[in-house]
């Protein structure tokens, strides 16, 4: 079964809200994933394209003014409600696309993958 969940928009969203990995940042249960268009210069300078994926949290975006509005949504229920979500993943999608990490995460990340914690 396809848990993705395609929003139509200028750039296709596709939201997945059942069997999700653990949050990255805090390994708790994530809400939802976005997966979305995402692009950058390569060292050449010409764009590469593909996908970026990012998970909404309870603990870690719950001060992110741009999850707002999803986390309080979320917290209750959502029949009825797709309209709202709809125009709410958007909101934090376009928020949140540009963001680049933190660079010491990322370190930390990559030495945990080299010590086979990953």
């Amino acid at each position: 079964m396809n848990t993705f969940g395609r929003i139509k928009a200028k750039n296709a969203i596709e939201v997945r809200t059942a069997a999700l990995p653990p949050c990255r940042r805090c390994g708790i249960p994530a809400l939802l994933t976005a997966r979305y268009p995402h692009s950058w210069p390569n060292q050449a300078g010409k764009q590469v394209t593909g996908f970026k994926e990012t998970a909404l949290c309870s603990a870690c975006d719950e001060g992110d003014p741009a999850a707002t509005g999803l986390l309080a949504l979320l917290g209750g229920p959502v029949a009825g409600r797709l309209a709202d979500l709809r125009a709410l993943v958007q909101q934090w999608v376009s928020a949140i696309r540009h963001r680049t990490p933190d660079l010491a995460d990322l370190e930390d990340e990559a030495a945990r993958f080299r010590s086979g914690e990953l």
